[in-house]
């Protein structure tokens, strides 16, 4: 391939680039290689230097690349966003292929790697539990097989399907172009040569895997195995922690807020009761569970909501979008703007997917949050087997066997085969596994003109669940949670087992059918002008469909704030978004503080109590950095969350024969534990309403004045000069994918909140301790102008290039800790004043 690059002075840039690149690769550890391999870093054809050479940005550089039809215009605006301008949309998905993998060719690889379950062949042996785990949930069979029906789909003339073959087919070529080019030119990222290996040649069905592994990140649950262990040792106590609808206050976006459907209360409450080898095999099943190795999961504090014109200052709708994902450098997004005859899209993409998840056109604008419906679409039932034979329905069937790389994987009609004993298999059908070309539907929405085509393209997404909240530019706004719900039943006509739980898999409940489309929860232009989805139950408790308990969703303290704003506000401006989209007020804090207060007032003569009511009494409920009082009531609640549950645990025996499951306070903000958003809402009614019953039977003030007094003292502890304001308490942390400590940012200082509020500062997990940042957060904050889509905002806290050496690296990141805003520049003008950098991309051979 011949590719005549302008280089100038970047060699010399380079050649000091790449010196120090390697004294820090030498110096400090990495896991994914040994120290003697780093030497061929040092290789000057092979080594650093030629991948330094994509830390500097031309100004000018012209490429000869494979497979285009016509030359290509590339330019790089002020921010590091690229923006494509092709003549068609085969070579604009091309060349889109050949700029993601020339700036995140080991991010595509590795996660690749990671959704088929072959990290082990490049870091080790302790990566082959999970691998394996990634061969039997079936990631690889299922992107082989869409992608073959997509194929067919095409054949036969279905317009998405071909849409999605075209793109892909030239995405792939434009990914192997650039893995060409940087062999030749020696240009291929470090890791390629620390690890010793070159990357194999990109394929359709890597980008169906991609899709796979976002789908296990953001649907994915275990939630039906500790439900059914819960119940198998607290009995009908089980449903009262995990009611079937909240006891606390929620926003209910698609409607049905009249009493409760008692069919599906009763169907939620019917959980099949398993015996203790089956409870063996589903705590076996707990611990072998294995998240995501580069972690995409949305932690449950995602944010979207739109507004009317009728509310605004301009009268035309503004759009927000903040979805919470984990960090990592390089970050899970990808800035671009596509421009081609008949499209033109700007947003956010995944790597591997040639199409925006997040974005807008010149006509609409879109997000989306976690639906969180349902056992996140992960069922498990119970099969008898005997020998290569499972039973379903009165007849003994062939198990489908399947052989990866060496690896024998079992299935029968539900799914995989995740653990056998006994002649049992647990069994698990995950709606993963079903045919979904979410690719095809964004490719779809990307091309939309108006609201209509959005919600007639979102049929088709089958999983995950999705809030996508969308607005067009004639004033039209909407919401679907989109996705394949399924209606299960019993052959004899009774009462289904809770999907929510383990089922019986002989046969005897089986799914027949799903929701139509036309019931799913959605809501266009409701009256009010405003519509929230920020992971709360999307319809009320007279919704006739089951559509999962108290587990499933987070709790609506977050799309209260935001829908109390939007009634009470109007003349609403992109500003007034802004401040919105970073609130840092906790509506558990206000909900709980009455309660908490007065029980403090019996006991004021304890030091620590009177310390505490002194900085709470007049609290205002914001989580902000320079807050004792937040760091005092989310110590007492989460004091209080394990007084309470930990105490039922252990007296019920849940513990210690399942001590592994261990759920924490604000969906699992403390190290080591989990959110179980039931417990979080169960322990805000109990502190809201006085009344613990039948949960905690003692007193709750006596309750709260232990937990405030343990509290207390640990926070002496942690800071004995009182310094225990909340900002000391979180910081963010960007964790470098290759593991280096000295290629990861932070931990930094950001604006407050926690797991309650719209900017969530809980992390996921990363914990309220000072040596505990956070590692996740507002992906994307996101706001679009439908007034004038030119001027619409957003940032994702990151950087465009995977290459430590490149000036865009982590260059988002001081301006999202700030609760600040890049304009998102969507021009036709290649010409731009904007623009630092051009392209050429010209056909060859």
């Amino acid at each position: 391939m011949s590719n005549p690059k302008e280089v100038g002075g970047r060699d010399y840039i380079a050649l000091g680039v790449s010196v120090l690149v390697l004294i820090i690769l030498l110096l400090l550890p990495l896991y994914i290689a040994p120290i003697g391999v780093l030497f061929n870093a040092a290789n000057p054809y092979d080594g650093i230097y030629g991948y330094s050479l994509n830390a500097v940005v031309p100004k000018y550089e012209v490429l000869n690349i494979k497979g285009l039809y016509a030359p290509v215009i590339v330019t790089i605006d002020k921010y590091g966003v690229y923006h494509i301008y092709a003549s068609n949309l085969h070579d604009l998905f091309l060349a889109f292929g050949f700029i993601q993998a020339e700036n995140r060719l080991f991010q595509l690889d590795l996660m690749r790697r990671a959704a088929m379950g072959n990290l082990s062949a490049i870091l080790g042996p302790s990566y082959k539990s999970y691998d394996l785990f990634q061969l039997k949930i079936g990631n690889l069979i299922t992107a082989e097989r869409d992608w073959n029906e997509t194929l067919e789909l095409a054949e036969e003339g279905n317009p998405m399907a071909n849409l999605t073959v075209m793109a892909l087919e030239a995405y792939s070529q434009g990914v192997n172009d650039y893995i060409a080019y940087a062999e030749e030119h020696h240009e291929l990222p470090f890791e390629f040569i620390l690890l010793n290996y070159r990357p194999q040649p990109w394929t359709p069905v890597d980008s169906f895997l991609i899709q796979q592994y976002m789908i296990e990140g953001l649907e994915f649950s275990d939630d039906a195995l500790i439900l059914s262990l819960m119940y198998y040792k607290m009995g009908n106590l089980t449903n009262t922690l995990i009611p079937p609808f909240s006891l606390i206050p929620q926003v209910y976006f698609a409607g049905y807020n009249g009493g409760p459907n008692e069919t599906v209360i009763e169907e939620t409450e019917n959980i099949w009761l398993i015996n203790s080898t089956i409870a063996q095999m589903a705590y076996q099943l707990y611990n072998e569970w294995d998240p995501p190795f580069i972690n995409p999961h949305p932690q449950g504090h995602s944010n979207a909501w739109v507004v009317s014109g009728k509310k605004t200052v301009t009268g035309y709708p503004i759009l927000v979008g903040g979805p919470v994902l984990d960090f990592s450098l390089p970050f899970i997004w990808f800035e671009a703007q596509l421009v081609a005859s008949g499209f033109n899209v700007f947003g956010v993409f995944l790597p591997g997917v040639p199409v925006p998840v997040i974005g807008f056109n010149q006509h609409v604008a879109w997000t989306l949050t976690d639906v969180q419906a349902i056992s996140g679409g992960t069922f498990f039932f119970v099969q008898a087997i005997n020998g290569d034979y499972y039973y379903w329905d009165g007849h003994w069937y062939p198990i489908k066997h399947y052989y990866i790389n060496g690896v024998e994987l079992n299935w029968t009609n539900w799914g995989p085969i995740m653990v056998e004993k006994d002649h049992l298999a647990l069994v698990m059908y995950w709606l993963g596994n079903n045919y979904s070309n979410d690719i095809g539907v964004l490719l779809t929405i990307a091309q939309a003109t108006n609201w209509m085509q959005i919600y007639d393209a979102l049929q088709y997404w089958y999983v995950p669940y999705q809030n996508f909240v969308f607005a067009d530019v004639n004033g039209n706004i909407g919401v679907v949670s989109a996705g394949l719900y399924p209606i299960f039943a019993m052959r004899n006509g009774s009462l289904p087992y809770s999907p929510n739980a383990i089922m019986p898999g002989n046969g005897e409940e089986y799914i027949a059918g799903y929701i139509s489309y036309s019931d799913i929860p959605h809501v266009i232009n409701p009256p009010s002008g405003v519509i929230v989805a920020s992971n709360q139950r999307p319809v009320g408790p007279s919704y006739p469909y089951w559509f999962g308990n108290t587990m499933s969703f987070s709790p609506g303290t977050r799309a209260w704030v935001v829908y109390e704003y939007l009634i009470n506000h109007n003349n609403i401006t992109i500003q007034d978004m802004m401040k919105l989209q970073w609130n840092e007020t906790d509506l558990a804090a206000c909900w709980t503080l009455p309660t908490i207060l007065k029980a403090l007032e019996t006991d004021l003569s304890n030091p620590y109590i009177r310390t505490a009511y002194d900085y709470l009494k007049d609290w205002n409920c914001v989580m902000s950095p320079d807050s004792k009082a937040a760091t005092i009531w989310f110590y007492i609640y989460s004091e209080t969350y394990f007084n309470v549950f930990y105490r039922l645990f252990n007296e019920t025996g849940f513990w210690p024969e399942f001590e592994n499951i261990r759920p924490g306070p604000a969906g699992g903000s403390w190290p080591n534990t989990f959110g179980l958003r039931s417990f979080d809402e169960d322990l805000i009614y109990i502190l809201d309403t006085g009344n613990g019953t039948p949960i905690y039977n003692g007193s709750v003030y006596s309750l709260i004045i232990n937990s405030t007094i343990s509290a207390m003292k640990l926070l002496e502890t942690y800071y004995p000069n009182g310094n225990y304001v909340w900002g000391n308490f979180y910081g963010f942390y960007w964790p470098s994918i290759t593991g280096a400590r000295a290629l990861s940012v932070g931990s930094l200082p950001g604006l407050g909140g926690d797991y309650f509020t719209l900017n969530d500062a809980s992390g996921g997990g990363g914990g309220p301790l000072p040596t505990s940042p956070a590692t996740g957060g507002q992906s994307w904050t996101f706001i679009a102008n439908l007034a004038n889509l030119s001027n619409s905002y957003g940032v994702f806290p990151g950087g465009q290039s995977e290459n430590p050496a490149s000036p865009f690296y982590d260059n988002y990141i001081p301006i999202w800790i700030k609760g600040e805003y890049l304009p998102l520049i969507f021009t036709t003008n290649v010409t731009s004043q904007n623009m630092i950098a051009e392209i050429i991309l010209k056909p060859s051979g």
